[in-house]
This record gives C-alpha cells, sequence and structure tokens, in this order.
C-alpha cells in the first residue's frame, strides 16, 4: 500500500496504472504490459523499478533490441520524466550519472543499467553482472532465445523478490509472448508452462490514459487502418491468418497421444546442417499418427541415423529427393542411409512447396493428421511457419533459421503416401528400392 500511496501523491494516476502497480507486486515473477501506444505502459515500469532499487541496496537492467532505441526512448525521456514528477529527491543523483556506461547510481547505492541486446560488448559487460530486476521494453522486437539468455542474470541475492518486467504493443499470434503469457505455453518446448501462476499480463490501452495525452491523440489513433488500430488502439494481438502456413493445425485437435509403434514406420527427413531433422509416424486406415521427432542441431546425415538407431526406430525413410546428389563426403544422404540398413523409396521427388503445404493442410482439415505431444517441434512448426516473399520463411529472426524443417519432413511423408488427388497417386509404402 505504501506503494500506492506514493502514486497517488506524486504523478497523474490512472486506474489502470494503478492495477498494473499492484500486479507487478504479485506473486507472479514474469509480468507483462501489453497495449495500445501511449498507454503508460513504460512509465510505470521504469516507476516500479525505481522504488525497487529505493528500497534496497541493488542492480537493475532494462533492455531493448536496439541500444539507440533503449537510450533514446528510455535514458533520454521516460526516466527523467518519472524521476520529475514521482522521485524529486532524486534528481541530484540523476544528474551525475554515468553517461558512459548508462548506469544511474541512487543514493543507497542501487544501480539502474540501460543497455541494447544488438551490441555484443555492452551485452558481455551486462550479462557479466547480478540482478534484482530485469525490463525488456518493446519485448516484440526481441527474439526469445535472447531473453532466455539474459534472463540467467536475475540472480543477485538483495533481498528483493527477482522480477521480470515486459512491455509492448502487441504483434499477431504466432509471437512468443502470444504464446507463452497469453496461452502459458513455453514457445520453445511447446508445451505448459511448469508455474502458470509465476506468470501475468493486463492489457493497458491509450483510452486507459487519456488525462495524460495530447490533444486529437485518439483521433489520430482511430484513423489509422484496420490492423494498425487493433495494435496501437485497441492493444489487442492480431490474427495470423495472414501468411501462415500451417493454417489448418489446431492444437487442441490435431495434438493427442498416438498408438504404440507397430508395423511399418515411416520416416521423414530433412537433410540440412542446422538443424537435421525427422518424424517417425505410422500411416493407420487413413490416418498419420506422427509418434516421435528427431531435432539435431549442428549435425549430419550419419549423427541422425544414429540418433534413429538408438532409439530403435527403423523402417521406410521418406527423405528431401535433393538427398540423392552425391556430396563432397563421396556419398549421397540417401546412399548414407542405405549404408545404415534403411530403405527409401522408388521415385522420390520433391514436390511444388506450396503443394506439399497445401496437402498438409488439406489432410488437417480432414482431421487425418494427429501428433503426439511429446513432438514440440513439429507442434512449433506448425504453429510458427509463415509465408514470406512467395517463400516459407526461414530468414526474418533468428529463431525461423530453426523453423520449416521438420515440418517439411511431414510434408514429405503425407505427399508420398497420400497426394492431392491430380497430383499423384497413392504410393504402396512396401515398393522400396
Amino acid at each position: 500500500m505504501a506503494i500506492l500511496e506514493r502514486l497517488k501523491r506524486t504523478i497523474k494516476k490512472t486506474l489502470i496504472q494503478i492495477k498494473a502497480i499492484k500486479l507487478m507486486a504479485g506473486i507472479a515473477t514474469y509480468i507483462m504490459l501489453y497495449g495500445g501506444s501511449r498507454s503508460g505502459k513504460t512509465f510505470i515500469i521504469v516507476y516500479a523499478i525505481i522504488v525497487r532499487a529505493s528500497k534496497k541496496k541493488s542492480r537493475h537492467v532494462i533492455l531493448r533490441h536496439r541500444f539507440n532505441a533503449v537510450k533514446t526512448a528510455i535514458w533520454m525521456d521516460t526516466m527523467p520524466k518519472v524521476i520529475d514528477l514521482a522521485f524529486p529527491k532524486l534528481k541530484d543523483s540523476w544528474f551525475r550519472r554515468n553517461k558512459t556506461d548508462f548506469v544511474w547510481v541512487l543514493p543507497n547505492g542501487s544501480e539502474i543499467w540501460v543497455a541494447g541486446l544488438d551490441d555484443e560488448k555492452r551485452v558481455e559487460k551486462i550479462l557479466g553482472k547480478e540482478y534484482s530486476t530485469m525490463y525488456f521494453n518493446e519485448c516484440s522486437e526481441i527474439v526469445y532465445s535472447s531473453i532466455e539468455i539474459a534472463i540467467t542474470r536475475l540472480a543477485e541475492d538483495s533481498g528483493l523478490v527477482p522480477k521480470i518486467y515486459m512491455d509492448m504493443n502487441p504483434p499477431t499470434k504466432r509471437h512468443w509472448s502470444y504464446s507463452l503469457f497469453i496461452k502459458l505455453i513455453d514457445p520453445i518446448m511447446n508445451e505448459p508452462v511448469d508455474e502458470p501462476e509465476d506468470y501475468a499480463s493486463m492489457i493497458m490501452n491509450p483510452k486507459d490514459n487519456v488525462d495524460n495525452l495530447s490533444k486529437g491523440y485518439l483521433k489520430r489513433l482511430s484513423r489509422l487502418s484496420e490492423e494498425m488500430r487493433k495494435r496501437f488502439e485497441d492493444g489487442e494481438f492480431t490474427d495470423a491468418n495472414d501468411g501462415e502456413a500451417y493454417y489448418a493445425f489446431v492444437r487442441e485437435d490435431h495434438v493427442k497421444e498416438t498408438p504404440k509403434a507397430a508395423g511399418t514406420l515411416l520416416i521423414g527427413m530433412d537433410f540440412n546442417v542446422d538443424p537435421m531433422t525427422a518424424i517417425i509416424c505410422q500411416y493407420i486406415n487413413g490416418i498419420f499418427y506422427i509418434q516421435d521427432e528427431v531435432f539435431l542441431r549442428n549435425s549430419d546425415t550419419f549423427k541422425m541415423c544414429d540418433a534413429l538407431l538408438k532409439k530403435r526406430y527403423r523402417g521406410l525413410v521418406i527423405p528431401d529427393s535433393t538427398g540423392k546428389n552425391r556430396k563432397t563426403s563421396g556419398k549421397s544422404d540417401h546412399q548414407i542411409l542405405k549404408d545404415y540398413g534403411y530403405k527409401i523409396p522408388n521415385g522420390i521427388k520433391n514436390p511444388f512447396v506450396s503443394d506439399r503445404v497445401n496437402n498438409v493442410n488439406r489432410l488437417l482439415t480432414e482431421g487425418r493428421i494427429i501428433v503426439d505431444p511429446k513432438c514440440r517441434k513439429l507442434i512449433g512448426d506448425l504453429e510458427k511457419v509463415v509465408w514470406k516473399d512467395n517463400k516459407l520463411d526461414q530468414k526474418s529472426t533468428p529463431e525461423a533459421k530453426l523453423l520449416t524443417h521438420i515440418s517439411d519432413c511431414l510434408g514429405y511423408v503425407c505427399w508420398h503416401i497420400d497426394p492431392i488427388v491430380g497430383y499423384g497417386e497413392e504410393v504402396s509404402i512396401t515398393r522400396m528400392r
């Protein structure tokens, strides 16, 4: 209550900001404030960090994707505004802040650092320290792998409860933040988070902050395109259907326990170095049951064969047809598979990518693909792969580079066994070479 009373006395608070303070002071460790532009999200999080830093000698960090952005938006704008309005007694220490390392030392010895994740030297320096609070500003711009690395430094023993704050204008529902905070699904493991009570979020929109907005701002937002208005005025995660490759995949419908393997196994395989991928399935009564997966980083076909044999998977491999080409090692990927005792059907040929994806969507729509919950990488692919410039996106983000490969494996199997009518005929799984 002391925090709330101070907030009431020192700044022109809004009801939604009071609720945000309560949320950030609650039991959750991970707190995300999302919503429209100019809704007061950043202001109230910076305020909460200064309050925490004032309580005990401790260290805190504010991170954004690019350093220039966090310097301009937080260091030069939001932070001095918060200090001026809510902490006037701290102005002297703020004026003496370190403008080289971008760290502000409070009178009690607490430190608040500002950094960008795009500067390797600064990141290395930042991650060499431990923190009580980490704040990821505009986290829609930050890849989840960067956040995973950074939060390992939330380890300071200062007497404060460790907290991770995030904020953003929400992007599409494909973004990891929607998965983690709204669906409570781990974006890497693609399964429910272990402790859902440790995650909390709330929406804050500009209409909730009207007393602190310039005249005409809401009217300008209302004139944006529908998509931009949903994001910056209504603060909504937008539907991901535009550009979504496997639009027919619905986790609740297609992810179920699969029957134990019995009979011929089908192994779909995509040849790549990082990652090297395979899916293991059976085709029973017209349904593809995806029972397992193998996802290897920085690997090759030899290691994939070893991994499959370790799991005792033998069967018919339906691979990327380009694997028949001879490699610099002197053997093609197909030949390596044969040397390990795997069989490959005659006449393997890759369809057009769009045809392969359309075929998977057809089978998903018909309820003829069931994916076991342990196939977390495949589930992630089916939810996240998108079209970009008429290709499956593998370049727009570091995370995208790891996508498409394991869903390609599924596509190869589905196309070979049950292609779109008119493009081929059903192939007997016993016809091999």
